[in-house]
């Protein structure tokens, strides 16, 4: 009887351990710095990899990015398609994935999809230039 109680025990909890959500580490709202470490381009668009590191600590690589844009000269604006990784230190582990028109004052990019923690979820990415060849980039995601 004793092995009997101590069996439901265990899978009891092993149910309830499995039964803890993948997203648990999902954060809606945070940032990263992401600096530029390779890019190629001419006037047909440019393509472009760049390591993301903690705001907090900047020796610190959280994740990379890496995507393309095409000019739409007519309203004066890139047309970019991007894809983050992020290792789950910030924000949570998973890639999001953004797309949209670039440029002018418009410094935002849409959020259309995710894996992993970011499975579900949309929202908006803002790119902030800091300097040279280094951006911070804001999301800002709902499930």
């Amino acid at each position: 009887m004793r092995k009997f109680v101590v069996t439901g025990i265990l899978a009891a909890l092993g149910v309830a351990v499995l039964a803890i959500p993948a997203s648990a580490s999902f954060d809606s709202h945070f940032s990263v710095i992401a600096k530029q470490t390779s890019g190629s381009g001419g006037q047909n668009g440019f393509r472009f990899k760049d390591k993301l590191l903690d705001p907090r600590n900047r020796h610190d690589k959280v994740g990379r990015d890496w995507g393309r844009c095409k000019p739409k000269p007519k309203i004066r604006k890139l047309r970019c398609h991007a894809l983050v990784h992020l290792n789950g230190e910030v924000g949570g582990f998973g890639n999001i994935q953004v797309s949209g028109d670039f440029g002018g004052h418009d410094n935002r990019l849409n959020v259309v999809g995710g894996t992993h923690d970011f499975n579900g979820i949309a929202g908006k990415m803002l790119i902030h230039s800091l300097h040279g060849n280094t951006d911070r980039l804001r999301f800002a995601l709902v499930r």
